[in-house]
């Protein structure tokens, strides 16, 4: 029997197949895993968190056209996903309050607040985003994690603190344009009287830039970044009491590399030797290739 060689499948025979291959592998988009944190133990005790950073459920497909939309610096996320999605705040939005286990619906109204403010200070207020400030959103959990925050953010640990909080690049200007959003959370019981609820929220940035012209579509200016965090509302003595965020995970899309890798959020245009990046689709899993180098 004549021996078989891979070499010799037609379709790696097809020299057009072969190119397309090519060309999609090198327009994969930049999708960065962004690393697990877990707090000191002494500070925690027995209420460690664990921050796992894992490659969430994400895709990155082609898009309709070989050729990506021109970008509008007016209108800087026409052409992508992220279009129909609602601006800022008004993205995150809880659901109506039920009671859960044992909790009443004022008890579960009252969580999805102070998790919704965790959310938008986190990730759209532009006192942390753009200022990197991160006494607002500390101020806002427990006082125990808030001493572990900021051991985390005391800049020997950037590339962990971006499961806490989105912080452009110091060489990137965010956007006057709001952010899109899109996500969800849900409240359930949890173990030892805590109130869980459970958050999704990928985030959609546009960035400025001083060449708008060697934009070679609207991923090149537009940064995505989403996480899966469950928060609790813990009660117990003074230090433990309030909102804790345990769990967390996340990646980021369309990127920069470089900041990526410092814990920093920049568009895609701030490398622009690498591939454009390509559209998303957040409802599809994707493949868990890091586009960006090691």
């Amino acid at each position: 029997m004549d021996e078989y060689r891979i070499e010799d499948h037609p379709d790696l025979r097809d020299g057009g197949w072969a190119r397309d291959a090519v060309r999609r592998a090198e327009r994969g988009a930049r999708l960065r895993r962004v690393r697990s944190w877990r707090p000191r133990p002494r500070v925690l005790g027995g209420l460690a968190i664990v921050v796992a950073a894992v490659l969430l459920a994400w895709a990155v497909f082609a898009t309709r056209s070989d050729e990506p939309a021109a970008f509008d610096p007016d209108e800087p996320f026409a052409g992508t996903t992220a279009t129909a999605w609602a601006d800022g705040a008004e993205g995150v939005v809880p659901p109506a309050a039920e009671p859960v286990g044992g909790f009443g619906a004022e008890q579960v109204a009252d969580a999805y607040a102070r998790v919704r403010q965790a959310v938008v200070t986190a990730r759209l207020d532009r006192r942390v985003v753009v200022e990197h400030d991160l006494e607002p959103l500390f101020a806002l959990f427990a006082p125990d994690l808030r001493d572990s925050l900021r051991t985390l953010f005391d800049g020997r640990n950037d590339g962990e603190a971006a499961l806490v909080a989105t912080r452009a690049d110091r060489g990137a200007r965010l956007s006057g344009a709001e952010p899109k959003v899109r996500g969800e959370m849900v409240a359930e019981a949890g173990p030892a009287g805590e109130l869980v609820v459970r958050t999704d929220y990928t985030i959609a940035y546009a960035f400025d830039t001083d060449r708008p012209e060697a934009v070679r579509g609207p991923l090149d200016a537009v940064a995505v970044a989403r996480f899966r965090v469950r928060y609790a509302v813990r009660s117990g003595s003074p230090g433990v009491e309030g909102l804790w965020a345990d769990d967390s995970a996340g990646t980021l899309h369309s990127i920069a590399c470089s900041a990526a890798k410092r814990g920093y959020l920049a568009p895609a245009l701030a490398e622009p030797e690498l591939p454009p990046g390509l559209d998303f689709d957040v409802a599809v899993p994707s493949s868990p290739t890091d586009g960006c180098p090691e």
